[in-house]
């Protein structure tokens, strides 16, 4: 009991088994009356006659326990297992003293063991005891955001240092919070080293501490409604959609980079997205906040010093081209902000207005880390939802980094710029690039005038606005035309036309803008996509489940039969048409959905895409209460497609 060396150890470890009281070895305990009360709970407690501290800091406990034999067992162990004193106790029913202390005072039950085998198997465990405890910290950080405080500061007050030593907490309080204490007050230090050295894992954590609290709200509404009536089920999703709509938004918001692209392709569904997501996620069409001009400023005179024009530039210090060398002016305050760059207005030295699109500074890990929490979420979500996410988030995976080449978009914008003139589309205008003023990261180009499809959607535009509706109607049916020109003519065609993306110009015509998200359709997957539109127009069922099969889409039926015919054609309608259907209405997570009842099991990644594409005109149309058929627009492409293929 005597083991000083012991006693110096249990300081620096700060072990602390009871609240701090003064005594020695052999001598009488001076204690005031609460620690008397303290003393005799113990003892009650304990079942124990005799109880003698010792050492100042009371790391050393002596207990006499009635009618036993004495038995000497550890005091404490450390981490390693190393013994440091003694407790004199009776076992009582295969427990000793110690145990019984432990349990009271830490929430444990020690069980030492001298071989070093069992030693190290009980450090693992005690190592995933300690994983776990942080796991479920977390998850219930996540879930219950303002009772975190509180739990730093009952953890605060365990650490005997200081002026933390005149923190006491009741006892029943501190045998809850000393197990948690520890990992609790790591989380706290964690956070900031983790934001500062690993940027990336700080951005996951982040997001995934967002989400999840959203999923769980709406399983437990998903559960709660299943036993109300249609009216009782309609007030309380209207609810919890409410709130999913402003935690989505905040989401967005607070994480920016890919995030905003899904808020945009969410903001176009109208016809299945709840209401209050819709009116909150479209400010993200056009509306992201946008990077201070200085960091803008700096990006744009970087990357003029990399453009074929550079040459005949003058080059300051640091690399930077001075925007005076090229502009008269430009615009501090952004057109448009984006997830991956930034919109601004200027005037070339020839007097030209452009405008100048420019990357944002490291964007593109931020991005990296963004399409590894959505391929995550989808295996995450496998199996919950009715449709697979995987091969729609590898196509995503594989097509987003591409965004970051500004020299491809503009390859795009030019070549689609050149379709639809060739095409007879002069109703539908494309910005041109001015070639040797663009790199990398850097586009300019001739400034398009026209106000954006989400000023005069929304649903408290002027209404001066509003009575352009009737020109965003036709300008939207041209686009639709155009579509037909691109997907089976050309092969090359603009996959993002959502409303932020789309300009009425003053005279009435289309500005297609943001070519960052174009693709390139083989001749293969022109003619399949084009044996689909004939089959569609043709209405024979047989002839659309034959395309649908053959462009890689595999449907099941829950009930184990075959899916029919019809099945499969009111799939296809819904997938490749932009004509009101009614099963296209109904939210994918809703229990009336299609696609409960027949999942899509196989998804064929390469034409998401296209059906990205569909997916948004038919958001629009819906939101403009049009019901515009694609197929009737596209048949003529898709059978001279098929023509000069030689088919018929």
């Amino acid at each position: 009991m005597e083991d000083r060396e012991g006693m110096k150890r249990l300081r620096r470890n700060n072990r602390r088994l009871l609240p701090p009281q003064v005594g020695r070895k052999g001598v009488e305990e001076v204690v005031d009356e609460d620690t008397g009360r303290e003393n005799a709970d113990l003892a009650r407690r304990t079942r124990c006659e005799q109880l003698t501290f010792l050492d100042g800091r009371k790391k050393y406990v002596c207990a006499a326990f009635a009618n036993h034999d004495w038995d000497e067992v550890p005091l404490m162990r450390t981490a390693n297992y190393t013994e440091y004193g003694t407790l004199r106790a009776g076992r009582r029913k295969g427990r000793t003293g110690l145990s019984m202390l432990l349990e009271v005072f830490a929430g444990k039950n020690e069980k030492g063991r001298r071989d070093g085998g069992s030693g190290r198997g009980s450090v693992v465990v005690g190592c995933l005891a300690t994983a776990v405890r942080i796991g479920v910290l977390l998850l219930s950080r996540s879930l219950c955001e303002g009772a975190w405080p509180v739990l730093q500061a009952l953890s605060l007050c365990t650490v005997p240092f200081g002026a933390l030593k005149q923190l006491a907490l009741p006892e029943p309080a501190r045998s809850i919070i000393e197990p948690i204490a520890g990992p609790v007050l790591g989380i706290t230090v964690a956070q900031p080293i983790v934001w500062l050295c690993l940027p990336n894992v700080y951005r996951t954590l982040k997001f995934w501490k967002r989400l999840l609290p959203i999923y769980f709200r709406y399983i437990k509404t998903k559960r709660q409604v299943r036993k109300m009536t249609s009216a009782q089920r309609d007030e309380v999703w209207a609810v919890r959609h409410e709130w999913g709509g402003e935690k989505v938004h905040s989401l967005v918001l607070d994480m920016s980079g890919f995030y905003v692209k899904s808020a945009q392709i969410l903001a176009t569904k109208a016809d299945f997205v709840p209401e209050p997501w819709i009116r909150r996620l479209s400010n993200h069409l056009d509306n992201a906040p946008p990077r201070p001009f200085a960091e803008v400023q700096r990006s744009i005179m970087q990357q003029l010093a990399t453009c074929p024009r550079s040459k005949s530039l003058s080059v300051g210090a640091g690399g930077l081209v001075p925007l005076e060398e090229v502009f008269l002016e430009v615009d501090s305050t952004a057109l448009a902000a984006a997830s991956i760059a930034q919109v601004h207005a200027g005037t070339l030295k020839d007097n030209s207005r452009v405008v100048i699109k420019v990357q944002h500074l490291g964007m593109q890990k931020v991005m990296a880390a963004d399409l590894r929490n959505i391929g995550w979420v989808a295996n995450f979500l496998q199996g919950q939802l009715p449709f697979d996410l995987v091969p729609i988030v590898k196509e995503i995976q594989a097509t987003i980094p591409l965004e970051f080449d500004f020299n491809r978009e503009v390859w795009f914008m030019t070549n689609i710029r050149r379709s639809l003139k060739e095409g007879g589309f002069d109703r539908i205008k494309c910005p041109e690039p001015i070639l040797d003023l663009c790199s990398g990261r850097l586009i300019v180009m001739e400034r398009l005038d026209g106000v954006p499809f989400t000023q005069i959607l929304h649903s408290r535009a002027p209404a001066a606005l509003q009575r352009r509706i009737p020109e965003v109607v036709r300008a939207l049916e041209v686009l639709v035309h155009s579509y037909g020109q691109m997907l089976f003519i050309d092969g090359v065609f603009h996959a993002d036309p959502h409303a932020g993306n789309l300009l009425l110009l003053s005279d009435g015509r289309l500005g297609l803008i943001d070519f960052g998200q174009s693709k390139v359709l083989d001749k293969e997957m022109r003619l399949k996509l084009a044996r689909m539109i004939t089959a569609l127009a043709s209405d024979e069922e047989a002839r659309i489940a034959r395309a649908l099969i053959n462009l890689g889409l595999r449907f099941e039926d829950v009930n184990g039969g075959e899916v029919s015919e019809n099945r499969l054609a009111i799939m296809a309608r819904i997938l490749f048409d932009t004509c009101y259907v009614q099963e296209a209405t109904v939210s994918p997570m809703s229990q009336d959905s299609i696609l409960r009842t027949t999942p899509l099991k196989a998804f064929n990644q390469s034409v998401w895409m296209v059906v990205r594409a569909l997916v948004i005109l038919r958001g629009l149309c819906f939101a403009l209460k049009m019901d515009l058929s694609a197929t009737a627009i596209w048949f003529p492409y898709a059978r001279d497609a098929l023509a000069a293929a030689g088919e018929t």
